[in-house]
């Protein structure tokens, strides 16, 4: 052990820049609900309910522990919250491991050379912190933040091993990484990515400085080796592979056979005991599953089903080698460089947002954002060759932990081409993610801004010994390291003052408040579904609507649970005006009859071989001969069979306007379609469209777009700089009042065209519509053929 790492670490200090890091994440955190993964995981905080496979069981329940315990504010910030604390700990825990290395062997005399490694090491951590990923991942709920502090935490555990080797503490250190490395699972695996880094970082120690004594010596190995066999097996286990579990396993025996040899099977026993007791939030799922929460997804209440949730089994299998691009079971030729290409591409993009996302400025069509991103390249680069002169085994767990989780991430996930590059080879949005992928990285960025804070440590150390009188210039290097990400990154990383800072939250009050009593209202993906989860079970809102998500309805549980949920009471006092008074009666029938039996028979969906018509009721949709329904389609006129014209029935705008192949009988209201099965009534009330959609409700869309649905901050704000999936749902929100605008345009009021088409607008800034709007409010400049578009 050298006088390195004998000395006290600076717990104080890492105390100090986790509340730094803390306090701006609080300063900037969401104020409610976000977009996508976010409202789901609340809703399953708050109900102790199972989202998604894996399930997150670990998230779900600290998460729901926290919210209790913290009784300050919506449920929702409060979980947000949760998610920068995690992540401002992880930036103490990494200012703690870069200290390790940068701390000097022999003590030093100059008093700025002395602070130094303390300096640099919370720059590091502070630029690691402030990078743009990881700061969106640290105000909002998601499980990233939590997988961001684990994988510090291990990185210092590992460094604390290093420093008490030869002591009882060393082999009791492994033993809670292990532990710890087991409990992670439960969260997210891409704290298990660590693991090789780690091990690399313990083989390089016992290299570089061996043990005196042999028996020590062959102990450690063992005990390495144990771990190195402990992480391959929580690798199979974690993603259910049985194939990789066997070759886990294998690993892991081997490596205990060694340590039985030298004399250490209790600590590969303990590792192993400890690590499955990491695991077993796991039983979670299974035992609540049993108890039939709100949300129950996959419904792991058995075994096989367990199993199937852990292996992800819900989702579409692509292995590395597969294009991405081909859908599912069409054949697979495999991956292709031109995949690749924009595989690569897309993770430069997300690196080049890290250091100045917010920084918009340009000269001439050079981005200046790029000068900002290749000075922290060279940063980086410099810092991790400063690393390895001066600390080789963190330099190794920085590398590997850098290429893992960077483009390692890019061969295994194999991502379609990204969300906005490569249209020109793949016109189609269905060969791209549905949205940016840069969170699955987010550790690569970090680990760079740690490199970046070691590099400027050196060229702070430079200073002082170049010119001793300007000592204190030392400081300006890693002063403006931090403050470069810090301010350049706050407004597009910063979630609280937005225009879009509560839009979740409002879109979800907004599509729900678009049905009226006891409605049955049909979603799709992600961004409408998972807010309104949110909206009914966290915040109470218009629990009487049944959603139905679409996407879901391609699985057998999901049938089920629907199948058998309760239909809840209409709450009149806290709806809207536009529902109050409408004295409906609570149905007592299921949302569809299907039988278990029909059910499982509706997963092969059905094939027409033949045309056939389909009629409910006075409705009749005709199936031409190949027609092919999905599951989904099953369910859905299961659902309209049982409750066309007993049950208001209406699909979101963002379902599309097909609304089940019954297009000729809905009419829009809002932000919805709903069904009318004798078709829209033929009076002055309702705008017929010439581009095929349903007919508009106009006094019902003016009543809800103007008196009942809210906004955010979008009539206040600046949205034309709103990042794509907000931009994409004030779009959605801005097309009734487009919508209204060509209704009075053909009835030629101008007044209200006008008065719409301002907040059409104002919602969703459109050139075409800006122009249209030019042109109507300066009649001298208004063109004899101006219309909407």
């Amino acid at each position: 052990m050298t006088a390195r790492d004998a000395a006290r670490p600076p717990y104080r200090a890492a105390v100090v820049v986790t509340a730094l890091v803390l306090a701006v994440f609080v300063a900037t955190l969401a104020p409610t609900v976000t977009f996508w993964d976010a409202g789901e995981l609340i809703t399953a905080a708050r109900t102790l309910g199972i989202p998604h496979p894996p399930g997150t069981p670990l998230f779900v329940m600290v998460a729901h522990v926290w919210g209790l315990l913290v009784p300050i504010g919506e449920f929702a910030a409060r979980t947000n919250v949760l998610s920068a604390l995690f992540s401002a700990a992880g930036a103490g825990f990494f200012f703690l491991t870069v200290h390790a290395s940068l701390r000097p062997e022999t003590p030093i005399a100059d008093s700025v050379l002395a602070r130094l490694p303390v300096l640099g090491a919370a720059a590091g951590a502070l630029i690691g912190a402030f990078t743009y990923t990881n700061w969106q991942n640290s105000n909002e709920t998601e499980v990233y933040a939590v997988a961001t502090f684990t994988i510090a935490l291990l990185t210092w555990l590992a460094h604390r091993w290093r420093m008490t080797r030869g002591t009882a503490r060393a082999p009791r250190t492994l033993l809670l990484i292990a532990y710890l490395a087991g409990v992670s699972i439960g969260n997210h695996l891409l704290a298990l990515l660590v693991g090789p880094a780690i091990v690399a970082f313990m083989v390089s120690a016992l290299r570089r400085a061996p043990a005196a004594a042999a028996t020590v010596r062959r102990r450690e190995w063992a005990e390495v080796a144990v771990m190195a066999g402990l992480w391959a097996l929580l690798i199979g286990t974690g993603l259910g592979s049985t194939p990789l579990t066997v070759l886990g396993g294998v690993c892991f025996l081997a490596a205990a056979a060694v340590a039985a040899w030298q004399g250490a099977a209790g600590f590969a026993l303990l590792a192993l005991l400890l690590a499955a007791v990491g695991i077993t939030p796991y039983l979670f799922l299974f035992l609540r599953s049993a108890q039939h929460p709100i949300m129950n997804e996959a419904a792991p209440s058995s075994w096989s089903a367990l199993l199937e949730v852990i292996r992800r089994a819900q989702y579409p299998v692509r292995t590395p080698l597969d294009d991405p691009t081909i859908r599912h079971g069409a054949g697979n030729p495999g991956r292709t460089l031109a995949v690749v290409w924009l595989q690569i591409q897309s993770y430069a993009e997300y690196f080049n947002w890290q250091w100045a996302k917010g920084f918009a400025a340009q000269l001439g069509p050079f981005p200046l954002r790029t000068l900002v991103t290749l000075g922290f390249a060279t940063l980086g680069l410099r810092g991790a060759a400063a690393h390895r002169r001066v600390d080789r085994d963190g330099w190794w767990l920085f590398v590997l932990l850098f290429l893992i989780t960077g483009l390692g991430l890019v061969a295994y996930m194999n991502f379609k081409p990204g969300f906005s590059l490569g249209y020109d080879r793949y016109p189609n949005p269905v060969d791209h993610e549905v949205r940016e992928r840069d969170y699955f990285f987010v550790i690569s960025f970090v680990v760079w801004g740690l490199w970046a804070g070691i590099a400027l440590t050196e060229i702070g150390a430079g200073i002082v010994r170049r010119r001793p009188r300007w000592r204190w210039l030392a400081v300006a290097p890693l002063a403006a390291g931090i403050l470069v990400p810090l301010t350049l990154n706050w407004t597009a990383a910063g979630r609280r003052q937005g225009a879009d800072a509560r839009l979740a939250a409002d879109f979800a009050y907004d599509l729900l408040n678009s049905v009226p009593p006891y409605g049955i209202l049909f979603a799709y993906g992600d961004n409408d579904t998972f807010p309104l989860w949110w909206a009914q079970e966290v915040a109470g809102m218009r629990q009487d609507v049944t959603v139905v998500c679409l996407a879901l309805g391609n699985t057998d549980w999901y049938m089920r649970q629907l199948r058998d949920a309760p239909i809840r009471p209409f709450d009149e006092a806290a709806a809207p005006a536009v529902w109050r008074g409408h004295h409906s009666v609570r149905p007592d029938w299921p949302l569809h009859t299907m039988t278990d039996e029909q059910i499982e028979q509706s997963m092969g969906g059905y094939y027409a071989s033949a045309a056939r018509t389909v009629r409910i009721g006075p409705m009749t949709r005709e199936l031409a001969a190949g027609t092919i329904l999905y599951p989904s389609d099953v369910l859905t006129i299961g659902i309209l069979r049982q409750n066309a014209g007993r049950r208001p029935i209406a699909w979101a705008l963002t379902t599309s306007r097909e609304v089940a192949g019954f297009s000729a009988y809905a009419v829009q209201q809002g932000l919805a379609y709903r069904l009318e099965p004798g078709g829209a009534p033929r009076t002055g009330a309702f705008a017929r469209s010439v581009s095929g959609a349903p007919p508009l409700d106009v006094p019902l869309t003016e009543r809800l777009v103007w008196q009942t649905y809210r906004y955010g901050a979008l009539l206040t704000g600046n949205t034309a700089g709103l990042e794509t999936t907000s931009a994409s749902i004030a779009g959605t929100l801005a097309a009734p009042f487009t919508q209204l605008a060509t209704a009075y345009e053909a009835r030629g009021d101008t007044a209200a065209l006008i008065r719409n088409l301002e907040r059409a607008v104002q919602i969703s800034p459109q050139p075409a519509l800006a122009r249209v709007l030019a042109e109507l409010r300066t009649p001298a400049l208004r063109s004899p053929d101006a219309t909407l578009p």
